[in-house]
């Protein structure tokens, strides 16, 4: 099949559904995705992002369609080009699977089904839900167990979702109405943290996720690129900024409230007669703190950008 640039006008796909490979350099499994994910009336599409090794022609010649980025953007970046092209073509279905083989591409199908079935936006194949099966790294599993917990009280501040096990699993299936919204955003990140704009973009518009169990295997040369530390400091500030950006009432003048109320009690005890001295200072703070608190609240309300 073709292998073109990311901006080329000729990316039509002729099939319903569309199994989008990210890749850099990734010429020793590629091929072995593309193939493991090849199936009847099903369109195979990798973006090769900036490789500098085979990547691109190893997965043309195992007969994929291949979009090309001149230089290496990110795993965000190579997500945003699988949305627009699966948009441009109409596609009703675009499952995500990755290149380096921790995926079972022949299990991406199941996720369509899921997804016919169930009637969910996004279909996420699920590390942490029953049947699932992974030799997942205990201290990438305590990791991610930090992550998920404070994604799903992100979401809880107010957005229309439902709670998500694996917030991040690469490995999902999008209808058409996900594609679309993803393909429009501007503002998805370029890097890794892009599985949680993800998340919140569809919460926000009140799409549903639905988890189905894959099985997802660690035992890959090179499972681990990114230093779990970082990787790790990067999207819990994701989760923070998002949660601030878009809820900063709840983010911060729920607590700036609670602590003028604080304050006020305070006043109220020590005009009954509590003269300690460390009372003044107690109101003080707490007063301070809610000014500052809701006045940053509504500071940030106020400077958040359109997203229509």
């Amino acid at each position: 099949m073709s292998t073109t640039s990311s901006n080329s006008t000729e990316r039509r796909l002729t099939s319903d559904v569309v199994i989008g490979i990210p890749a850099y350099n990734e010429a020793d499994t590629v091929g072995d995705v593309v193939r493991a994910a090849s199936a009847p009336d099903v369109d195979v599409v990798v973006v090769d992002d900036g490789s500098d090794d085979s990547t691109a022609a190893v997965a043309s010649d195992a007969g994929a369609t291949v979009l090309q980025h001149g230089d290496n953007r990110g795993y965000g970046a190579a997500l945003g080009t699988l949305f627009s092209a699966a948009h441009d073509s109409g596609v009703d279905h675009l499952v995500v699977v990755d290149a380096d083989g921790q995926h079972d591409p022949t299990e991406a199908l199941s996720l369509v089904e899921a997804q016919r079935s169930t009637g969910g936006d996004i279909v996420i194949g699920s590390r942490f839900v029953e049947g699932s099966q992974t030799d997942m790294p205990l201290y990438r599993r305590a990791g991610l167990g930090v992550i998920n917990g404070l994604t799903g009280a992100a979401l809880a501040l107010g957005y229309s979702a439902n709670a998500v096990a694996d917030t991040q699993s690469g490995f999902r299936a999008y209808n058409a109405e996900a594609i679309e919204l993803l393909a429009c955003r501007a503002d998805l990140s370029d890097g890794m943290d892009a599985s949680l704009d993800i998340l919140f973009h569809a919460a926000d518009e009140e799409f549903t996720f639905t988890e189905t169990p894959v099985d997802v295997t660690y035992d890959v040369a090179e499972a681990n690129t990114h230093n779990p530390v970082v990787h790790g400091a990067v999207l819990v500030s994701n989760i923070f900024g998002r949660a601030l950006s878009d809820r900063p009432g709840r983010v911060l003048g729920v607590p700036g409230s609670i602590c003028l109320v604080l304050g006020g009690l305070l006043t109220s005890v020590s005009l009954t007669g509590l003269t300690l001295a460390v009372v003044p200072v107690l109101v003080a703070v707490l007063v301070l703190t809610g000014s500052g608190l809701l006045g940053a609240a509504l500071a940030i309300g106020r400077l958040r950008p359109s997203r229509e």
